[in-house]
């Protein structure tokens, strides 16, 4: 699990929408606190670039995410919490929070549903609007 954050952030880290978006199943479910949502895949990738768009205009050069717990729930069904550091310029803090993933192996772990109310909050508590 720690190795498929890992590739996770990394395709953030390098603006890669493709490949971000196939760590995702065939449709993400996104709960939230203005309702709750799903995308599929493509959508996601479209979703991706807007969110690496609005990373760089708030001045986001390098995303850190280190795994805090991984648990799985069920066989090939697994819970996950991260807690991301947005960096600028000179590793500068921007932002952070912490996220919520479900994942499902099926020839290889991938994200079903994410809560990102903490990153919702960051965001907000900043005057941006995500």
């Amino acid at each position: 699990m720690a190795g498929f954050f890992v590739e996770y952030v990394a395709a953030f880290a390098r603006n890669e929408p493709d490949a971000l978006s196939e760590l995702w199943d065939a449709v993400g479910l996104f709960p939230s606190p203005t309702g709750n949502f799903a995308m599929q895949r493509e959508a996601f990738r479209d979703h991706c670039v807007t969110l690496m768009d609005f990373y760089r205009e708030q001045g986001i050069v390098r995303p850190v995410g280190a795994l805090l717990a991984a648990n799985e729930l069920f066989p090939n069904v697994a819970q996950a919490r991260l807690a991301y550091r947005m960096l600028g310029e000179g590793d500068e803090l921007v932002a952070e929070w912490e996220h919520v993933y479900i994942l499902r192996r099926t020839d290889r772990w991938r994200v079903s549903l994410t809560i990102a109310d903490g990153e919702m909050a960051a965001w907000a508590a900043k005057g941006a609007e995500l």
